[in-house]
């Protein structure tokens, strides 16, 4: 396989402006491939191609031909295996391109709407560490959890005190598992979450803790976590854990870290659409 090289000369020959366009351009287009498929097991095995790629590359320059020839061969052979082994994960990234929601990502729902979400759920959090029930629920952000969610059960509902609570009750088929939340709907529910392998957890957290802190530390998805046997409200993000303890903190950590994301969007009312221009 010919390793791809880069004519410098054209590069610079495009001027300064271009330069920094192409530059850009395609710095977004591996960011977003990379936010589209992170989380899924193509990382891993993208990283190996790298690493893979950069030896071929190092060889050539030195002109190892037998190590460069057998890493051409793998890197030939790893090309061809790509579009099978990764079938879902190109197929979900085609078809993320081609949704209007790709370009949603830019917008936020109005922070009175973000506001009212993330109450529903601080309230239903305390609501049952009151009545000491256990939760797991994952709100979903920048890095998709379309994985994650066809792992449990698909819903496409408001965000509700009772319809979160219905979905944890004990004698439910459901009630298994994590809930995820996109935007101001519940996407999908009794949704399986990968374990933390950390050590340093607490001896009292059990697997609705671990694998709470599990998907934290593999998106930048928040987790609010409500313990069964102790009744607490443990919040987890980017790793981070935090107890809320006092009535309103939830609600208060929630928010911040919403209104933070929506300073950096565009804020687009839902039903902008669906007014009807003053007369």
């Amino acid at each position: 396989m010919k390793i791809p090289s880069f004519d410098l000369q054209k590069i610079y020959a495009q001027g300064i402006p271009v330069l920094i366009l192409d530059l850009l351009l395609s710095l977004f287009l591996f960011y977003r491939i990379f936010i589209l498929l992170k989380g899924t097991k193509a990382i891993p095995l993208l990283k190996g191609l790298g690493i893979v790629f950069a030896f071929s590359v190092v060889t050539k320059r030195l002109n190892l031909v037998m190590l460069g020839g057998l890493l051409q061969y793998l890197l030939g052979v790893m090309v061809i295996a790509l579009p099978v082994l990764f079938q879902p994960e190109l197929r979900r990234v085609l078809e993320e391109l081609g949704k209007n929601d790709f370009f949603a990502r830019f917008f936020a729902i109005s922070p009175r709407e973000n506001y009212d979400v993330v109450k529903i759920i601080a309230e239903t959090a305390e609501e049952m560490a009151r009545e000491n029930k256990g939760a797991l629920i994952i709100l979903e952000r920048e890095i998709p959890l379309r994985e994650v969610a066809e792992s449990g059960q698909l819903i496409d509902a408001e965000v509700s005190v009772v319809l979160l609570k219905q979905l944890f009750f004990k004698d439910t088929p459901l009630h298994d598992g994590a809930v995820i939340i996109r935007g101001d709907r519940i996407t999908a529910a009794s949704c399986i979450l990968p374990l933390s392998t950390r050590v340093d957890l607490p001896l009292s957290y059990g697997t609705r803790h671990r694998a709470g802190v599990g998907m934290s530390e593999q998106s930048d998805a928040i987790v609010v976590i409500v313990s069964e046997e102790r009744g607490k409200i443990t919040v987890v993000n980017n790793g981070e854990i935090r107890e809320c303890s006092k009535q309103g903190e939830l609600l208060d950590y929630l928010w911040a870290e919403f209104a933070e994301k929506n300073k950096e969007r565009i804020t687009i009312p839902k039903d902008i659409f669906y007014r009807k221009m003053d007369s």
